[in-house]
């Protein structure tokens, strides 16, 4: 039988492994909310079967959709942080390879998209997906390392934002008419 107590996965990681102790509060809710997100856009909006051809799709579609502008604004933002985060005077940073790229990635468009050489929505919207899920693969397949985890907050709070902002463009059927827009705000009991 399972003991009641909920099981606390950072007092485990303190405890158990190299560098536990370092791992920041605003670490673990960062990885938390973009686990919650990811787990939400690829079930709902992917269908369970989250791939690079069924962003291709959907980037399609949403560019011939209406999108809100709090979504258009929200996603501009993302595609700014990384823009800023991935750019340097050269081209690329050196964190843009640590995306790891695979060969059917859609790398071209991802970078086309970064330096401002393709501007479309269907290619900026392939582009924030591609980056999103390059960076679940990277955290979920073991790139990142808990030392390393406390530095990518702010890119999977984007990230968060991002997805966020993506499953509300495609007003899927589980969204509410009208957001309760309580994220941020603190609530009294």
């Amino acid at each position: 039988m399972l003991p009641s107590q909920a099981f606390d996965a950072t007092l485990w990681i303190t405890e158990n492994m190299l560098g536990g102790t370092e791992l920041r509060p605003e670490t673990t809710t960062a990885v938390a909310n973009f686990t919650m997100m990811w787990n939400l856009f690829e079930g709902v909006v992917c269908g369970n079967h989250a791939n690079v051809r069924k962003f291709e799709t959907l980037a399609a579609r949403l560019a011939e959709a209406p999108i809100v502008e709090d979504d258009l604004t929200a996603l501009d933002d993302c595609l700014a942080f990384w823009s800023f985060r991935y750019r340097n005077p050269e081209g690329f940073s050196a964190r843009f390879a640590g995306l790891h790229f695979r060969p059917n990635d859609r790398r071209e468009v991802v970078e086309g998209v970064l330096l401002g050489t393709r501007g479309g929505l269907n290619d900026k919207l392939l582009c924030l997906m591609v980056i999103v899920y390059r960076l679940r693969n990277n955290l979920f397949h073991g790139l990142k390392t808990i030392d390393m985890l406390n530095n990518q907050v702010q890119n999977l709070d984007t990230a968060s934002h991002c997805l966020g902002a993506l499953v509300r463009a495609t007003r899927t059927h589980l969204m509410l008419d009208q957001p309760r827009r309580t994220y941020g705000a603190t609530r009294s009991a």
